[in-house]
């Protein structure tokens, strides 16, 4: 074989090893870039994942938060009628004993005659500008029922059927129909929270009577 044969033969091989290195190394560049996208595209598929978890978890606070409010709701009434339950029964009893009545009820386990001095101090707490009277001591209620409420007036409505619901629980608790004053009291509960609700007056209008 001639010198120029073999030269020619040579270059005919590092041309095409050179082709071939060439191609390999293109063929590389495309795994390595087909591997970067399959990793982007694990990522972007990740963070999908995520969002979706974190989604659910929300749907969960808010229901644990619906929960929370539906029980607060259902405790603000409860307390509203036992405040009313109480005050009234209580209110019964001072005109009981402010009328010199000898009875017993719910809200004091016996009833006895009182001397002149108590029943004088009773016949004042219930009369018009007294302690238990109408006007304070349905002031009192509507001041907790304003608190209660968180001072939110779209609460007055539930508010109000907690107080009706309270007056009819110290009447059977009584055990025969209240006094009079408890029922104009309760009268005038309802109209104060009306006139809270309709913004007639304010929260500071009742501040006082606590």
């Amino acid at each position: 074989m001639s010198v120029s044969s073999i030269s020619s033969t040579t270059q005919t091989y590092e041309a095409a090893s050179t082709s071939a290195a060439t191609a390999a190394k293109e063929a590389e560049k495309k795994e390595q870039a087909s591997s970067k996208e399959t990793k982007e595209e694990a990522a972007v598929y990740e963070k999908s994942t995520t969002t979706k978890k974190d989604s659910a978890s929300q749907i969960y606070d808010n229901k644990a938060i619906v929960a929370k409010l539906k029980s607060d709701q259902e405790s603000r009434a409860a307390s509203m009628q036992s405040l009313v339950q109480k005050l009234l029964g209580k209110q019964g009893d001072k005109f009981n004993l402010a009328n010199s009545k000898n009875l017993a009820s719910t809200f004091r386990s016996a009833a006895a005659l009182a001397d002149p001095a108590t029943i004088a101090q009773a016949q004042k707490d219930i009369s018009e500008d007294g302690y238990w009277g109408v006007n304070k001591t349905s002031d009192r209620l509507v001041s907790m029922a304003i608190a209660l409420s968180g001072g939110d007036t779209e609460k007055a409505d539930e508010m109000m059927a907690a107080i009706q619901k309270g007056y009819d629980k110290a009447t059977a608790a009584w055990g025969e129909k209240l006094p009079d004053i408890c029922k104009q009291t309760l009268e005038a509960t309802k109209q104060k929270m009306e006139d809270w609700k309709t913004g007639k007056t304010t929260a500071k209008d009742y501040a006082d009577s606590i």
